[in-house]
């Protein structure tokens, strides 16, 4: 995964995330919005709902620039992913392009357009920065790793999408954790009982 500003550009910053999924299942992926931002784990939501075709309305906390985000985007589709526009703050749009690669898979590329607005007034408006692009990256990164290495788990898909997706940045690690320390003990019972089970089996002969 690698960060910078597309061509040199001053008003956009951009990531670059491999995957191991081709161009097609990547292009899919991007269909539905709402995950893609429920990912970010700098976003605390408030609010995110429908508002027409192709059209929403989010409210969340940016705890990247600990800044309230209230606004409608707007989705434009394109053959290479989608572009998402903003109706209020300094950034304008944030696309999501797919890049195939030589070896079948793709990568993503993630661009925050912060273009429209005078050198002067983005110098003015520097705190309204989003600073979660390399964090939302990552996170992107993860999930998708595990998407593609859990979804034939029965359940899985069930529990990310209606369990995990929805909860509190926060509270995905607490729930991550206790994940954690429950397979941990269930790990240290397998133990304990094949000891048992082996000296029991002993002490019958």
């Amino acid at each position: 995964m690698s960060e910078d500003s597309p061509q040199g550009s001053e008003d956009a910053a951009w990531v670059t995330i491999e995957t191991p999924y081709n161009a097609a299942e990547l292009r899919s992926f991007l269909a539905d919005v709402e995950r893609l931002y429920r990912i970010n784990s700098q976003l605390v939501f408030e609010e995110w709902r429908q508002t027409g075709e192709n059209q929403y309305s989010l409210k969340a906390k940016n705890l990247s620039n600990d800044r309230l985000i209230e606004t409608g985007l707007e989705v434009e589709p394109a053959d290479d992913g989608i572009t998402v526009r903003y109706s209020h703050g300094l950034r304008k749009a944030t696309a999501f392009r797919v890049e195939a690669q030589p070896g079948g898979t793709a990568k993503l590329v993630v661009t925050d357009d912060y273009s429209g607005s005078s050198l002067s007034e983005r110098e003015a408006r520097i705190d309204e920065v989003d600073k979660s692009l390399v964090q939302w990256g990552e996170n992107l990164y993860r999930y998708l790793g595990r998407w593609k290495r859990w979804s034939w788990v029965p359940g899985w898909k069930f529990y990310m999408r209606r369990v995990w997706q929805p909860m509190k940045p926060s509270a995905r690690r607490i729930a991550f954790m206790l994940i954690v320390v429950t397979v941990a003990e269930f790990v240290v019972f397998l133990f304990v009982f094949t000891i048992f089970w082996l000296e029991m089996g002993r002490s019958l002969n």
